[in-house]
């Protein structure tokens, strides 16, 4: 009877032990996964503004003076949030590794942990400069349109023509 109980009082507290550990692993897992839906979605709204922007910068001519440093950011910009996305994929995949055998790694939990971003990896501060960067090529364009314009009213060709002779 004595081993009974002792038998009995194990079983219950390894099933305490158990279900203890289990809930710190959904918690773990849930603090991670929502770190990471996070983390991919500010990337997805960085995607969307820098898709905007290269959109605008297309617009531009291209023989504009001081357009390639800022076609350069941009370039690099883009290529920085295709790595981001790439990052939030891997981790996707390494999180639901570390989770799925039903017996938590905690070395592999804890190499999720730290190479989750903390931040967006400067890419917001780049979409600002780049921003700040087509203002005044977006001026010269359109001041290059305007005077376009006003050339072809007046009836001149272009701007390499020589002006029309008037009596």
């Amino acid at each position: 009877m004595a081993l009974a109980r002792v038998a009995l009082v194990l079983t219950l507290a390894l099933s305490l032990s158990a279900c203890r550990d289990r809930k710190e692993e959904a918690r773990q897992k849930a603090e991670l996964t929502q770190a990471l839906d996070r983390f991919k979605a500010q990337n997805v709204e960085l995607v969307k503004q820098a898709s905007a922007l290269r959109a605008r910068f297309d617009k531009l001519p291209e023989d504009l003076p001081g357009i390639e440093p800022v076609r350069e950011n941009l370039h690099a910009l883009e290529e920085g949030l295709g790595v981001e996305d790439g990052r939030g994929k891997w981790l996707s995949g390494e999180l639901d590794k570390a989770f799925a055998s039903g017996k938590p790694k905690p070395d592999e939990i804890e190499a999720v942990r730290k190479a989750m971003p903390r931040g967006d990896g400067g890419m917001s501060q780049m979409l600002v400069k780049v921003t700040h960067e087509m203002a005044p090529l977006e001026r010269l364009a359109a001041q290059r349109h305007f005077f376009e314009k006003l050339d072809a009213a007046k009836g001149r060709g272009g701007a390499n023509e020589p002006p029309a002779k008037t009596r």
